[in-house]
């Protein structure tokens, strides 16, 4: 029945079983210290920045700093069975943009977590796509920035952490939902750590990067992601010094101790580096950039021999909105009007939720509580469905407004997502949204800035309509829709949630449309 949760965990089980031995063939001797440091080829950097890495390298080296080149990893919806398998679930991956993803090598000296080794599958030249940060340490990400698109960021995560769960935590008590409750909560493949996937501050994104630098896209930048603030400017002058970037093209992300825990050992934090790069208005020139991203990846770390200044607690920037509020009847309209053309003034309908406001989903916050923040940024806001069984006997309406119609939002994803394992499996933007509620505009005021779209096992005669196959999401599997409005015009961040007004979904009888 839609809206009814249902036990979950003999179907994940199996599907983690079916996964596990590719994802578990090198798995063993967990805790072992790294092999010796493989070099990593700078295989897709453009030829003019060849020279100049090679200078970077060498100046780092003469400095006394230890370096160690990384790669680049296209995470696609195709590689969601390699973390389903290790930790039990995709990342709450967006299908509308895949991630790239930073991987280093370890340090000799680091210690080598072998059951997360092939979280995200197979990765190039015997690198990882998680890794500790020593106490002055660097990752730097170089190179040319893709096509211009509605959305680019860089950010840095705290994947795990060796912690328990406080069961008297008011969101692990208040999360009722049991799929939802076990992501929230669950361990990783070592269970003495947490999945955290949680922020650490701000990320640098296409807005951050042009108020700096003058511009964003196709433009050669730097990103020093750094355990110290010395540090960062030292390789700061080294990058400019190397003729790789000028000063306001390099672009500083703090990793602070106060907040996420140093070092190689055990029990420190584990990282990964996220880019994000949404709706390309060239797909071809965008995806290209995607599989071959002319990047370098460096780590580089200090041993003692510069003087340190760690840096402090980073502090999240504000939310801005514009209010929608005041549509809130015409929502209301929209809503009794789709029932309506249905007949069905009794359909059951229930209000999405912002997860920033009801489980705090803010990355410093969820690595205090501690719990899963779903790779959190504040760059968005998340606005999820009530858990939904799709099924041959119903059609499930969404109704919201559209973000980048209210001018909340410069793009929209609305997703369908498998909950069990949070895979998202398919997505439509503001591009496939807008206009889609004009049918309804004789009973509803201002229907241009809201959206109507339709979810259903079979869409025949139902438009516009996204089709959930069984191979997106298994017969008797639940899902939830979650919308993701990206930043608001004129401003760094996504929109603040209580001045927007949640989606709505519609629970319709296909059987009473036919008759």
């Amino acid at each position: 029945m839609i809206f009814q949760p249902r036990t979950w965990c003999a179907r994940l089980c199996a599907l983690a079983v079916s996964c596990a031995s590719a994802s578990f063939a090198h798995a063993g001797n967990s805790g072992q210290p790294a092999p010796p440091m493989p070099q990593v080829a700078a295989g897709s950097l453009p030829a003019q920045m060849q020279g100049p890495v090679k200078r970077l390298e060498a100046v780092l080296k003469a400095q006394g700093y230890e370096v160690a080149r990384g790669a680049t990893k296209l995470f696609t919806i195709a590689d969601c069975k390699y973390p389903i398998a290790v930790i039990g679930n995709c990342l709450g991956n967006n299908p509308a943009a895949p991630y790239v993803i930073a991987t280093v090598p370890l340090w000799s000296d680091e210690y080598a977590d072998n059951s997360m080794r092939n979280l995200l599958g197979p990765l190039p030249d015997k690198t990882w796509g998680t890794h500790r940060f020593d106490q002055r340490e660097a990752l730097l990400v170089v190179g040319q920035l893709p096509p211009p698109a509605k959305y680019f960021g860089l950010q840095t995560y705290v994947f795990t952490r060796e912690t328990q769960v406080n069961t008297a935590d008011p969101i692990y008590r208040s999360v009722t939902d049991p799929y939802l409750h076990q992501i929230l909560f669950g361990t990783s493949a070592e269970p003495s750590r947490l999945v955290m996937f949680a922020s650490i501050g701000n990320s640098n994104n296409d807005v951050v990067i042009k108020r700096q630098s003058g511009a964003v896209f196709n433009q050669q930048r730097a990103f020093v992601v750094s355990t110290d603030a010395a540090l960062s400017r030292e390789l700061t002058a080294a990058l400019v010094r190397a003729g790789l970037c000028d000063k306001d093209n390099v672009f500083a992300e703090p990793v602070s101790g106060q907040v996420a825990r140093l070092g190689l050992n055990r029990e420190a934090d584990d990282f990964m580096t996220v880019i994000r790069y949404a709706q390309p208005l060239d797909e071809h020139a965008g995806n290209r950039w995607r599989e071959h991203p002319p990047l370098l990846v460096l780590r580089v770390r200090d041993k003692g021999a510069h003087a340190s200044e760690p840096w402090p607690k980073p502090a999240y920037d504000p939310k801005t909105a514009r209010p929608e509020l005041a549509l809130a009847g015409d929502l209301a309209q929209l809503v009794a009007a789709i029932k309506q053309r249905w007949g069905q003034p009794s359909a059951p309908s229930t209000s999405f939720e912002s997860l920033q406001v009801s489980v705090d989903l803010i990355g410093q916050h969820c690595l205090l509580r501690p719990m899963n923040c779903l790779g959190d940024t504040q760059d968005a806001d998340y606005q999820v469905s009530p858990t939904l069984m799709p099924d041959a006997n119903h059609v499930i309406a969404v109704a919201g407004t559209l973000g980048t119609r209210t001018g909340n939002a410069t793009y929209v994803g609305l997703s369908v997502n498998w909950l069990s394992v949070l895979q998202g499996v398919s997505n439509l933007s503001d591009r496939d949204l807008a206009g889609s509620a004009r049918p309804f505009a004789s009973m509803v005021a201002n229907s241009g800035k809201f959206y109507v779209q339709y979810f259903a096992r079979d869409c025949r005669g139902i438009r516009p309509c996204q089709t959930i196959t069984e191979q997106m999401v298994p017969r008797g599997e639940a899902v939830k829709v979650i919308q993701r409005n990206y930043v608001v015009p004129g401003s760094a961040r996504g929109a603040d949630p209580n001045q927007v007004l949640n989606p709505v979904a519609i629970v319709l009888d296909r059987a009473a449309m036919a008759r």
